[in-house]
């Protein structure tokens, strides 16, 4: 059974083998019972007591509880396996310092960061949520909530639960919880804020880090704060990140960090390397919002700073391009944003009315042929992925590449509104919803993107396209 079925058991027999007196290997999302007769698979709802652990002893104990059926080790593979290849932002050697030799010796604020790499691993059920019937992977979800409100309440704030925070924040984007992940990223930034400030930092349940290490870790939370606050922008409207207006001093305290990316002996598939690439192209993402929801987007020199913006993530997407080298670049969470920031750039400007004179003159036919460009690469690499004859490890590909397919597929659905005929067009979208559908196993947000799509898409549209 792969690592992330096997990660979370229910600590209970399903409703359906409970029921029935059968016995139940209490694997999540479903059963092997319930899996091989292909029936719904339902766990009962885990519940606190109305009492609630109102001590860290108290709270560390019921975490502890989630976990006994793995050992701190499995914790350090899943992440190695499954969130560090794209999301770096936990240091493998501080983790592995970190591993107790058993959960009763682990801190609280270590167990909540072990339980919330387990719940980003975690394979949602496969059968569509009951509200009178939460599955475990929700109730966990809302357990870990729970937990960190009753922790921040304790007054307990450390590294380890910002780190947490932040896996909790991306288990939201991943899945589509919205608007839990933008709220969430508000939290993040005020609990990073008080470690920098707040004298309760000496709370932590787990040993304060020395100066240079504590450097490597505020610049890992911060790097992924501000990668998240982004992509979460892009997502919920025109508002700009909430870390917009001091992101220069951010990005300047990081910098001495990040900046192996520029020596050109410094291996590239270092963690940090992979980190810095990932912070550079959510950057000109952010610069790509703001620039297209100002209301001042049409002047001539606002359109300059936008193609000058577009000259440099071509120019990044050529390097990470190289860097990927022959691996699948739907893997590369830097190069999904890269392109999704292209995607929103081209798009606006394939529907400005074109300028008779200036540099930006011919921007509007070009932003076109660069738009379809894109869509075009984008769905070539999805087919191959899907045409592939080995098995598609989910686990290795972000959730940021979710809204890059749903911006190519509503992209090639407008144009497909417009003209039924487009034989390519259809093929196209086939192709783009299909691999929605597919890593909608893996992240509900490809899934929400999927609804979203067929919301914009017209009963005639949606035959034509079952008929492929």
């Amino acid at each position: 059974m792969p690592f992330d079925r096997r990660a979370l058991i229910a600590k209970k027999a399903c409703t359906r083998c409970s029921t029935q007196k059968r016995r139940c290997d209490r694997a999540l999302p479903d059963c092997g019972l319930c899996k091989r007769l292909h029936q719904p698979c339902k766990y009962e709802m885990s519940r606190v007591g109305s009492s609630g652990p109102f001590t860290l002893d108290h709270l560390k104990d019921a975490i502890i509880q989630e976990l006994v059926s793995i050992t701190p080790e499995d914790v350090l593979l899943s992440y190695c396996q499954s969130i560090e290849p794209w999301f770096p932002v936990i240091s493998i050697s501080r983790l592995r310092s970190r591993l107790p030799p058993t959960w009763d010796e682990a801190p609280l604020d270590f167990a909540l960061l072990t339980l919330c790499i387990l719940l980003i691993t975690a394979t949602p059920p496969s059968s569509p949520e009951d509200e009178s019937n939460t599955s475990e992977f929700k109730s966990t979800y809302l357990y870990i909530k729970s937990s960190l409100a009753s922790i921040e309440g304790l007054g307990v704030n450390s590294f380890l639960v910002v780190q947490s925070r932040i896996l909790v924040t991306l288990f939201e984007v991943g899945h589509g919880f919205y608007p839990a992940a933008y709220i969430s990223i508000g939290a993040i930034i005020r609990a990073a804020d008080a470690l920098e400030i707040g004298p309760w930092v000496d709370a932590s349940p787990s040993a304060s880090p020395n100066k240079e290490e504590k450097r490597e870790e505020t610049t890992l939370i911060w790097g992924g704060i501000l990668i998240l606050d982004r992509y979460i922008a892009i997502e919920s409207g025109p508002q700009p990140p909430i870390t917009s207006s001091r992101s220069l001093s951010i990005q300047d305290f990081l910098e001495p960090v990040l900046c192996p990316t520029h020596d050109p002996d410094h291996d590239r598939t270092d963690s940090i390397c992979r980190l810095s690439r990932l912070i550079e192209a959510s950057s000109l993402l952010e610069k790509i919002h703001i620039t297209l929801n100002s209301s001042s987007i049409e002047h001539e020199s606002n359109i300059e700073e936008l193609i000058l913006t577009v000259q440099t993530l071509v120019v990044l997407q050529g390097i990470l391009n190289q860097e990927v080298g022959d691996g699948t670049y739907l893997y590369s969470g830097g190069l999904n944003l890269c392109n999704i920031a292209l995607l929103l750039a081209f798009e606006h400007g394939s529907k400005v009315p074109p300028l008779t004179s200036g540099a930006t003159a011919n921007c509007t036919s070009i932003a076109d042929t660069s738009l379809i460009s894109i869509i075009n690469t984008v769905t070539s690499v999805v087919e191959l992925l899907m045409l592939d004859t080995r098995p598609i490890d989910f686990n290795l590909i972000p959730p940021f590449a979710a809204l890059l397919v749903f911006k190519a597929a509503a992209i090639v659905t407008q144009r497909l509104l417009l003209d039924n005929d487009s034989s390519e067009d259809l093929k196209r979208l086939r192709i783009l919803r299909k691999f929605l559908e597919a890593m909608g196993k893996r992240w509900l947000g490809y899934e929400r993107y999927l609804k979203l799509l067929n919301e914009d898409t017209t009963p005639r549209l949606l035959k034509l396209l079952e008929q492929g």
